[in-house]
């Protein structure tokens, strides 16, 4: 029934224009592609590249991907050393094959080795990087503790639709495009960038890593830049030293159980024709004197060579890598990477 106020007969019907949304659907996106493009040829100028991110959902999708490759693969473990100091395109030229690098920032290579033995058919060489502080590292430090929990949720992940299809849009996106580069164009990283602030006594600093490294889609990290910049290898300092105070909170990994697990892994592994051989990488300034008071030579890398029975290579043993002496401390430059990969990739094919 109509309202005694108003007359229901008398309203007026609003035309409604009609609207191209087809066309403006396709504006907007010749738009944001237009955009896109601009930034892409601005940021290839500038020597930007295009990088993966660094993290365990592209560690653990690239772990996935080893079962499927060859059983004899030459598989590298480790920690971040490993991937700045394999270079890929050096290992192939002598050896004839890319090596499978399976390095993760701050990771022990303990778990991994456990899950190469136990979780693959690999029965190739595997190249296991025992680098002091990081692989005895106790197992409740969050990033220690994280690799043995990425490796524990693998089965489960690998029918993770979220998970897997950037193992997809990965290498089809990110890797492609510079714009897509998560340390130059994240909002977070470009406020990281611009907010320095400085530090009161007896803090621990804020850090973030600048953007001087070039991760590739085979998991290899490359300096792009020197580090002659104070800024930038402050940073890098800063956040290895912070690590460091970190671990010293903790007593390291029970020494024997460790070894005891090691040998089991070889085993394993050298059951089914594959061999495992351990490389020490070399280290600098405030890593060098903390490894060798914490993780002397004696006691970890000469005790577990001698009851594994692997073949060793430790950089302090060969003529043309003893020198080597990484800015940061603790990662090689690309032209480091060649000389000791060259090293390492020879005496591997004695």
């Amino acid at each position: 029934m109509p309202l005694s106020t108003s007359n229901s007969e008398d309203y007026i019907v609003r035309e409604i224009p009609d609207r191209p949304l087809a066309g403006i659907v396709s504006g907007c996106m010749i738009a944001v592609l237009g955009l896109l493009a601009v930034l892409e040829v601005s940021a290839r100028r500038n020597g930007v590249l295009a990088s993966r991110d660094r993290n365990m959902v592209f560690w653990q999708n690239h772990r996935l991907s080893l079962d499927s490759q060859a059983s004899d693969t030459t598989v590298c473990l480790g920690a971040s050393r490993i991937t700045f100091g394999i270079d890929q395109d050096q290992w192939e030229d002598i050896t004839g094959e890319r090596p499978y690098n399976l390095g993760l920032w701050g990771a022990s290579s303990l778990p991994m080795l456990n899950d190469c033995a136990e979780n693959t058919s690999i029965n190739g060489k595997v190249l296991c990087s025992l680098s002091g502080g990081f692989a005895f590292a106790n197992e409740k430090i969050p990033f220690s503790f994280r690799i043995s929990k990425a490796i524990q949720d693998l089965d489960r992940n690998r029918y993770s639709f979220t998970l897997r299809s950037k193992d997809w849009t990965g290498p089809m996106l990110q890797a492609r495009f510079a714009v897509l580069n998560p340390a130059i164009f994240s909002p977070v990283e470009i406020l990281r960038e611009n907010l320095r602030f400085s530090t009161r006594p007896n803090e621990i600093a804020w850090f973030h890593i600048p953007y001087t490294v070039h991760h590739t889609e085979e998991n290899q990290d490359i300096f792009i830049d020197d580090l002659s910049d104070p800024y930038y290898l402050h940073q890098w300092d800063t956040m290895h030293q912070t690590a460091l105070e970190y671990m010293a909170r903790f007593e390291p990994r029970d020494l024997d159980i460790a070894i005891a697990q090691i040998i089991k892994n070889v085993k394993q592994i050298e059951a089914r024709g594959g061999e495992v051989i351990f490389v020490n990488f070399p280290v600098s300034r405030f890593f060098k004197e903390w490894e060798n008071q914490r993780f002397p030579r004696e006691k970890y890398w000469d005790e577990i060579i001698e009851q594994s029975g692997c073949r060793g290579f430790h950089y302090l043993d060969h003529e043309k890598t003893k020198d080597l002496s990484p800015p940061d401390g603790s990662h090689l430059m690309p032209d480091e990477a060649k000389i000791f990969t060259r090293e390492l990739a020879k005496f591997v094919n004695e």
